[in-house]
């Protein structure tokens, strides 16, 4: 009997494609279909993902129904959900239901023909609504002198300014406006990403996250990392109990780990479980997975722990929603999963991704697209890629070639985001 088996005697949901129809009638609130909701990460000044810039395909009304659909305002409870609106929509009321504790509704200086007096009471009012407000397209002016009172936050992209002139605004802004948070867009490197942390910006937007700082050829992977990559591929190709249990206990720190998940409170167990074998049938095959995928990313800890967290909630949700994006067979569906947490191994760890599945027992499918070469995967890891740069279009120009529900894209990544929350929320930090 192989190990599926015995975790399929605790029943657990199973996952679905994304095309399969739903047992009952689609919620009310369901995103219109194309309303695909792009979220850009935001980190503060420790690497910590604290929010989403969220936003959707115009016109602006559309966007603003698919964000209030993604429970945008429930999610703006305890992190930071930033919306760009415009003083029209804000006028017929349409962002009062985005209205939360940390909701930042941004601005354009430069979109809005408004005198800054009259802006200012608007965002005035934006606050006393129980929001906060960002500006973007201010000056050092005179005349913006009372916007940048008035406001929470500014944005200022980089490539927006001449390297010289961004020093000048960045210090000039933290000196005048001691209380103003800068948000910086545009960030591509760690380089840039420290180079604005000087300049006096408290938060980041831009890719650097999920590009490589230093890389260490030479680099020695963590054993613990490498023994959930061995255990998660043998769930996956349905593998025998003992062989599972005879890998976790080459790695004492595995073994307390799993033993540590079978006797949390949300275990349901009255009696403590005590061997690896009574730990994974009480796990069972969901729990357990989600378990492994996140202790790869929070095994090693160390200086980079907040860096570490924040790529876990961004590989979770890229994994997640290339799992359930397709109508393929299941155990394609598992091998995208991977290709999606995979995808980050390298910026996590330091090192060189040809190292990595050097010492991973992966199919070729996978190593191809984790390698960077053409594949059937290829096109999927791609397609994820620029939907998180919020180029919809051509993302969903590659999803129609690859046969995929595009009106089901905005069910599927919004199910993926709240997956991956719940995921991180449930293991809990280490």
């Amino acid at each position: 009997m192989g190990f599926l088996s015995f975790l399929k005697s605790k029943p657990e949901p199973e996952v679905k494609p994304a095309a399969a129809p739903a047992p009952s009638a689609p919620p009310a609130a369901a995103p219109e279909a194309g309303a695909i909701v792009c979220r850009s990460e935001i980190f503060d000044e420790r690497h910590r993902l604290c929010g989403y810039r969220f936003s959707a395909q115009p016109p602006e009304q559309a966007m603003l129904d698919a964000l209030v659909a993604a429970n945008v305002a429930e999610y703006a409870q305890k992190r930071i959900a930033l919306v760009q609106v415009t003083l029209d929509a804000v006028a017929a009321n349409s962002h009062l239901p985005l209205i939360a504790p940390n909701t930042v509704f941004l601005l354009d200086r430069k979109g809005e023909s408004l005198p800054a007096a009259e802006i200012a009471g608007h965002v005035a009012a934006l606050r006393a609504a129980g929001s906060k407000v960002a500006l973007r397209g201010v000056t050092l002016a005179p005349e913006d002198a009372q916007l940048l009172s008035a406001c929470d936050a500014v944005m200022l992209h980089l490539n927006e300014h001449a390297l010289a002139d961004f020093q000048t605004l960045s210090k000039q802004l933290r000196l005048r406006y001691p209380d103003l948070k800068l948000v910086v867009d545009g960030v591509e490197s760690w380089d840039e990403q420290r180079m604005c942390a000087s300049w006096g910006a408290n938060y980041f937007m831009g890719q650097f996250l999920t590009t490589t700082d230093k890389v260490d050829p030479d680099a020695k992977i963590d054993q613990s990392r490498m023994t959930s990559i061995e255990l998660l591929n043998l769930l996956r190709t349905d593998a025998e109990l003992p062989a599972m249990i005879e890998v976790a206990k080459r790695d004492p720190g595995m073994t307390y780990q799993v033993l540590q998940w079978a006797n949390a409170p949300g275990s349901g167990q009255t009696t403590k479980v005590t061997s690896l074998q009574q730990a994974f049938m009480v796990l069972g095959r969901n729990q357990l997975y989600r378990g492994l995928t996140v202790s790869m990313f929070r095994l090693g800890g160390g200086a980079n722990k907040d860096r570490d967290e924040s790529l876990l909630e961004v590989a979770l949700t890229r994994a997640r929603f290339l799992e359930t994006c397709s109508r393929l067979p299941q155990a394609k569906r598992d091998e995208l999963f991977l290709v999606g947490l995979l995808s980050l191994f390298d910026v996590l760890l330091g090192v060189p991704m040809a190292n990595l599945v050097g010492k991973m027992h992966l199919s070729d499918d996978i190593r191809d697209v984790l390698l960077g070469k053409e594949g059937v995967y290829d096109p999927y890891l791609t397609m994820v890629r620029l939907l998180e740069r919020d180029k919809v279009d051509r993302a969903l120009a590659i999803a129609e070639t690859l046969e995929i529900d595009v009106d089901g894209l905005p069910q599927v990544g919004q199910a993926a985001f709240e997956w991956a929350q719940e995921s991180i929320k449930q293991t809990g930090a280490d």
